[in-house]
């Protein structure tokens, strides 16, 4: 069978390799002059592709790109061609096609000076452009001035009614009218002079070129004409100044002659176009001969190798016909020495897989299946004894499940006891540490107001350095607290915007002031690029690492402190990992210690020994809170080395607008409102009076809730804060009994409890806030957003709906300048109607009522024709209200004024 299967096998390699053989020849033939003509006609689609980029070219470096490709796309084609007739010996080559190299020298010549003219154009014409606009805003501002002047002389008409107004009304018609005329008419000449210089850029035609030249050209002769009608003789200078530099444009060299010597590059660059592909489609024609007569003589070769490969094919056939047989007549003969011994111990392997053992396999010979016959014999008494063995492991595994079970009740006994101390433990810390909070909050509160309103530097530092160690304190305590309650309220999440730089810089200075008194060595680094802005529960963040930096620094008497922070992107969900690891070469761990690390009141022993200080809650705290964040903490630690704890966090990518700002400064209350304080503690009570004075508040206090019930009685409050832990009623009785009434200010609970700020805790308290203590300024300053503000001032809607229309009919820079002449003017006629004889206060009064009119301050305007009614002139009453109308006014045109935008002091941005 062997001997068979090798004849038929080189009879088949024989015929393959003949066959493989004249394909590779075919191939080596064909092949090459394909590919060669695909890239030539590949090469030609991309003449005209390169044609287009060249003429689009808008900067050199672009220009210059597209020339070299298209030297080298021509010069392909060229060689291209000559190769595909070299390898046709039925054809003669062609030679060299200088032709179409010089045309792309000529083409990128023309196109550069092209590209350099039209650059020239464009900038003449953007500077065309911005003198047409300045004359545009030159000639609307002294359109503007005639029209006033205008305005003005038809008002002297009625100011002076007795007197003949016919001269006027001729001077009015002959002199302003007319140059009023010719200014509106400058002004439209000068507009579409404008345009059609930003048209000369895109003219493509020398005809229409001409045509805008000529049209420019009488549009500016009679425009210098007009210039003369400007007021202002400052305006005139300029206008003509920048007429003369437009009719330069016109002149030889400038904008125009540009664009004509533009026109003729373009009409050349055209016609070298047209040449260039003209010779590249005979270049493409002469390749497509050779290509085509290649393939014919390739055609030929296919033929004659598959006449040769059949006969090739036949004979494999009788060779492989003859094989068969002989394999037949070897198969029967196996059959009956082989096949009958298998089936003996195939069906024995079954018997024994079945638990039939029965007597050993006799030995049929010495060949392969006798050792299989061996085998399983050996498989046979193997099975036996692991039956004998399964059956005593049986009865072994019911007794000793009996001990476990018994053990497993006495483990759950002494767990439950367990539980139960550590439960009056955790209770006992958590009371303790609500005990400390309260003089805690009357501390940092009034340590606080001290910070801001200490004006010596080094008492200030002082202070701030004790609020620094009090807020530590605080949060220590609420350490303390959150683990008390971490079985029964779980680690609930806070996510926040949050700069990572900023977070880093605040964990680094606490690393430098924990190690700094101990002489320690600092490292902080960051791995670069981090994300500036990141979503997550920073609070919990800087809690963990708060406890690694201040364990790593208390187990650490020499050496080095480091704080590495590095990021890496999730590849499943996209958003940035953020790991902190804090090292340190302290006294470092045992294998022992590090398994109980994490656990409760737990200490290794060698900090024990060295004195170090701690109840070994720190890392117990930072696992619960790890687990809330979802993230994962690990430690490595070497007695003696040192150890290195690692954070890593899953976060979200934020927002820098969103990020908050510790900070910024408290932003003010402009208009002030009036706040009731309910609370029995006295520091409490100063701390909250010198936040809301702070904030432009007036501040009224009580003890309990009973005091603060009369107080709202007696009083009208926006705000009232409430204590619920009072004295003599629990804060949510007083809150819902003020919630009652009708006129009910806003409600906000203080608590020294963890209670979260959450719309179902507020329901159940009756308010609209729940504030934690200490309350921050910050937190204040965000409630007393919500309180309604004081009323408008008088007229506030009319006023500003006429400075509304006077935007839209005068413009901004008009109405502003009207706006603030009135207010400077006011107090001076004020001053006047209240001191003046009764004639000349009768003279203000009509005065100042005209232009109170103007802007609709209709309750002033009211008064003043009062005091024009008024016989023998105005009483005290009478100028009392004057004054106080007046000042009504000023403050609604004010508001009105910084709503609408507009500039009221020389020199403000508002």
């Amino acid at each position: 069978m062997a001997a068979l299967a090798i004849m038929v096998g080189v009879a088949a390699i024989g015929v393959n390799r003949y066959l493989v053989r004249a394909q590779g020849e075919l191939v080596q033939t064909s092949l090459p002059a394909i590919e060669l003509a695909s890239r030539i006609g590949v090469a030609v689609e991309v003449v005209d592709s390169l044609e287009e980029a060249l003429a689009e070219a808008d900067t050199r470096e672009g220009l210059d790109q597209v020339t070299e490709a298209l030297m080298r796309t021509v010069t392909s084609i060229e060689e291209g061609t000559l190769r595909l007739e070299r390898m046709s010996p039925s054809l003669t080559p062609a030679g060299q096609f200088p032709q179409a190299a010089d045309i792309v020298e000529r083409l990128s010549a023309n196109a550069r000076e092209e590209l350099r003219l039209a650059m020239q154009v464009r900038a003449e014409a953007l500077e065309m452009s911005q003198d047409g606009a300045r004359l545009d805003s030159l000639i609307e501002a002294e359109t503007d001035l005639a029209r006033l002047r205008i305005t003005a002389s038809i008002a002297e008409l009625y100011t002076k009614p007795d007197a003949d107004p016919r001269p006027a009304l001729d001077a009015l018609a002959d002199r302003y009218f007319f140059a009023f005329e010719r200014l509106t008419e400058l002004a439209r000449m000068v507009d579409a002079t404008r345009l059609q210089f930003q048209q000369v850029p895109n003219l493509t035609v020398a005809d229409e070129l001409q045509t805008v030249r000529d049209a420019l050209t009488a549009r500016l002769t009679l425009a210098v004409r007009r210039v003369a009608y400007l007021p202002s003789p400052m305006a005139r200078g300029e206008a003509a100044t920048l007429l003369a530099r437009q009719q330069e444009a016109l002149a030889q060299g400038g904008l125009i002659a540009l664009q004509q010597d533009r026109i003729a590059l373009q009409q050349a660059i055209a016609e070298d176009r047209a040449l260039l592909d003209t010779t590249i489609a005979a270049l493409s024609e002469r390749g497509r001969t050779a290509r085509d007569t290649l393939q014919a003589d390739s055609l030929a070769q296919i033929a004659a190798v598959r006449q040769r490969s059949g006969w090739m094919i036949v004979a494999l056939f009788v060779i492989v016909t003859g094989a068969v047989i002989a394999g037949a007549t070897l198969w029967l003969y196996a059959r009956r020495q082989l096949v009958e011994r298998l089936g003996n111990i195939s069906r024995r392997i079954v018997a024994v897989a079945r638990g039939d053992y029965g007597a050993p396999l006799p030995i049929s010979g010495n060949d392969e299946i006798g050792r299989m016959e061996k085998s399983l014999n050996i498989l046979r008494r193997r099975a036996i004894d692991a039956a004998r063995l399964r059956d005593s492991l049986e009865e072994a595994v019911i007794a000793r499940t009996g001990d476990v079970v018994a053990e497993m009740q006495a483990s759950d006994a002494a767990r439950a006891q367990a539980e139960a101390a550590d439960q009056s433990k955790t209770e006992f810390l958590a009371r303790m540490s609500h005990e400390i909070r309260t003089p805690l909050n009357g501390i940092i509160g009034m340590l606080d107001l001290l910070v801001v309103e200490e004006q010596d530097a080094d008492r200030q530092s002082r202070a701030r350095t004790a609020l620094a160690s009090a807020r530590e304190l605080l949060e220590i305590t609420n350490d303390i607290l959150a683990y008390a309650g971490s079985e029964d309220r779980g680690n609930r999440g806070n996510p926040v915007h949050f700069r990572l730089r900023e977070l880093v810089g605040q964990m680094g200075h606490q690393l430098q002031s924990l190690a700094g008194p101990k002489g320690l060595e600092t490292i902080i680094d960051m791995a670069e690029p981090a994300p500036q802005a990141l979503f997550g529960d920073v609070v919990k963040i800087r809690q963990i690492v708060g406890n690694l930096i201040s364990n790593a620094v208390k187990y650490t008497r020499r050496g080095t402190v480091t704080l590495r922070v590095d990021h890496a992107i999730d590849p499943e969900s996209g958003q940035p990992v953020l790991s902190f690891t804090v090292a340190d070469t302290g006294i470092g761990m045992t294998r022992e210690a590090i398994a109980h690390a994490f656990d409760a009141y737990t200490r290794a022993d060698s900090a024990k020994r060295a004195g170090i200080e701690g109840i070994g809650l720190g890392l117990a705290i930072s696992r619960n809170l790890t687990e809330a964040l979802g993230g994962a903490l690990s430690v490595e630690s070497e007695p003696g080395v040192g150890s290195r704890f690692t954070l890593t966090v899953p976060l979200q990518k934020g927002d820098m607008a969103a990020a908050a700002d510790d900070d910024a400064g408290m932003p003010p209350d402009r208009l002030g409102h009036r706040v009731l304080v309910i609370d029995d503690h006295a520091v409490n009570l100063m701390v909250a009076r010198g936040y809301l004075e702070r904030l432009g508040c007036q501040v009224s206090e009580a003890a309990t809730g009973t005091a603060g019930l009369q107080a709202c009685r007696t009083q009208s409050f926006d705000l009232v804060l409430i204590d619920l832990d009072l004295p003599d009623m629990r804060g949510e009785a007083v809150a819902a009994e003020l919630g009652q009434r009708a006129d009910a200010p806003i409600l906000v609970a203080l608590t020294a409890h963890l209670i979260d700020d959450t719309p179902e805790n507020r329901a159940r308290h009756g308010v609209s806030r729940i504030l934690s203590k200490p309350v921050s300024p910050r937190a204040l300053a965000e409630v007393l957003k919500s309180v309604p503000s004081p009323a408008l001032p008088p007229d506030y809607r009319q006023v500003l709906g006429s400075l509304t229309d006077d935007l839209r009919d005068l413009g901004r820079d008009t109405t502003a300048l009207i706006v603030r002449e009135f207010l400077d003017d006011l107090p001076r006629a004020v001053n006047a109607i209240l001191t003046a004889t009764p004639e000349a206060q009768l003279k203000a009064a009509h005065k100042l009522k005209g232009a109170a009119a103007n802007f609709r301050l209709d309750a002033l305007y009211s008064v003043l024709a009062d005091v024009e009614a008024a016989e023998g002139g105005a009483d005290e009453d009478l100028l009392r209200l004057v004054q106080s109308r007046a000042d009504d006014a000023e403050k609604a045109l004010k508001a009105a004024a910084a709503e609408t935008g507009l500039q009221t002091d020389a020199g403000s941005t508002n």
